[in-house]
């Protein structure tokens, strides 16, 4: 596992708008608020996005606080792992920034979750990305979002099926001025802001198919 997230086990600053991926659906959606109402948006057709996976935060997260969700995550590159959940709500989960291309919103929004059939869909785009990191030096991979594949378990007499995200990199661009790491809510203050890429990969930079992955896209995210 790339990230570290075992998804086989069972607050400060601006806020920021998210985009959510609905695992029971196997849709993405952007969540706006619109006159203090919550407007959801599906862009599952049309998802595309530059993942700032320089900065990925894993750890766990509790959604289910009655307000707003509790985090406790540390900077993929921080020698400080979270390693135990501080509550029993918390589950094991990622979150990320993304910058979504201009068909789906072209703003910079917040991406996390604890599904475990989502967890394996990013780990997969997270290991497509350090393949291709060190032959990008200054850029970021850009995603969109090619299907879903259908996960069944049982437990308790009951049978679930979830759906994960498969994640195309299609192309690299340069980070959008816009898609800046700052350390957020209550995430371990160990979390470094801009942490450099990987051992071996460059130094951190600031739906339809493509068919030459290392090309630039300052089109849609420039």
């Amino acid at each position: 596992m790339a990230i570290g997230v075992s998804y086989e086990a069972a607050a400060g600053g601006d806020i920021i708008p998210i985009v959510k991926y609905d695992a029971k659906a196997g849709r993405m959606f952007r969540r706006d608020r619109v006159n203090g109402e919550t407007d959801v948006i599906d862009i599952t057709r049309s998802f595309k996005a530059v993942f700032d996976f320089e900065n990925l935060e894993t750890g766990f997260i509790d959604f289910n606080t009655g307000g707003a969700p509790s985090f406790a995550l540390a900077h993929i590159d921080s020698r400080a792992k979270v390693t135990s959940p501080p509550t029993p709500g918390h589950k094991p989960g990622a979150r990320m920034l993304v910058k979504l291309g201009k068909e789906c919103g072209g703003d910079v929004r917040e991406l996390a979750s604890t599904a475990k059939a989502f967890l394996r869909g990013i780990d997969a785009a997270h290991d497509a990305y350090l393949a291709g990191a060190a032959a990008n030096p200054g850029k970021l991979p850009v995603f969109t979002l090619k299907d879903t594949v259908p996960i069944t378990s049982e437990g308790g007499g009951n049978k679930t099926t979830n759906y994960s995200p498969v994640f195309e990199l299609v192309a690299w661009a340069p980070r959008p001025s816009d898609l800046t790491y700052i350390p957020r809510g209550n995430a371990p203050t160990t979390s470094a802001p801009q942490a450099s890429a990987p051992a071996g990969s460059p130094p951190s930079t600031g739906s339809t198919k493509v068919t030459a992955p290392a090309v630039d896209d300052e089109d849609d995210f420039g």
